[in-house]
């Protein structure tokens, strides 16, 4: 049962989280200090210490946040329609374009991320098992429905880590270049690989 001062903390955490979500989008991870995101969100520094240890937890928390968007906005655009074709393609297409969407929003990110690549392969770690979850479902799915005939339920989780691995493949350049000329046809032939194999 929440407490009141349980409900409390929870709002003091959730207008850390916000400051801290526009300073990185405005500033990046780099020249953002733990003082700026205190003082954005209006709170000591000693207050903003006793929810983060440091401004990179906090900023992994604020990315699993963004990422638990991305997955529920793919969630809710595979389950309008009906066959596993249609779900895998659209889980494609709508994280690429959630995740692009994302990285606009945080354009300083990319300046100092060659800086902090321990953090970013923790947070894309942290993703992967959702992802991962999700698109091994769908995998199922497809079997079940006798649509993927060409794969068995056993490889059905070394497919989705494959599948996951690609697509991260695209987002590493977006990350490392600040941008990716052609993503959506360098998506569409993984796409149809990944479909051809399935069948």
């Amino acid at each position: 049962m929440k407490t009141h001062d349980s409900d409390r903390e929870d709002l003091v955490r959730d207008e850390i989280l916000r400051a801290a979500r526009e300073l990185f989008q405005t500033y990046g991870l780099t020249k953002t200090t733990m003082e700026d995101i205190a003082e954005a969100a209006g709170k000591e520094k000693s207050t903003l210490c006793y929810y983060f240890k440091n401004k990179e937890e906090v900023f992994r928390v604020v990315a699993g946040l963004e990422f638990a968007d991305v997955m529920e906005t793919i969630g809710k655009g595979v389950k309008w329609v009906h066959s596993a074709e249609e779900k895998l393609r659209l889980f494609f297409t709508i994280r690429n374009n959630a995740i692009r969407c994302k990285a606009r929003l945080y354009p300083p990110i990319f300046k100092g991320t060659k800086n902090h690549m321990p953090l970013f392969r923790r947070i894309q770690r942290e993703s992967n098992t959702a992802e991962v979850k999700m698109l091994k479902a769908l995998l199922l799915e497809g079997i079940a429905s006798g649509e993927f005939k060409g794969i068995k339920k056993e490889d059905c989780a070394a497919i989705a880590i494959i599948g996951v691995t690609a697509l991260h493949g695209l987002d590493l350049n977006l990350l490392l270049d600040g941008r990716l000329p052609s993503a959506e046809a360098r998506l569409a032939v993984i796409t149809d690989i990944f479909m051809k194999g399935l069948r």
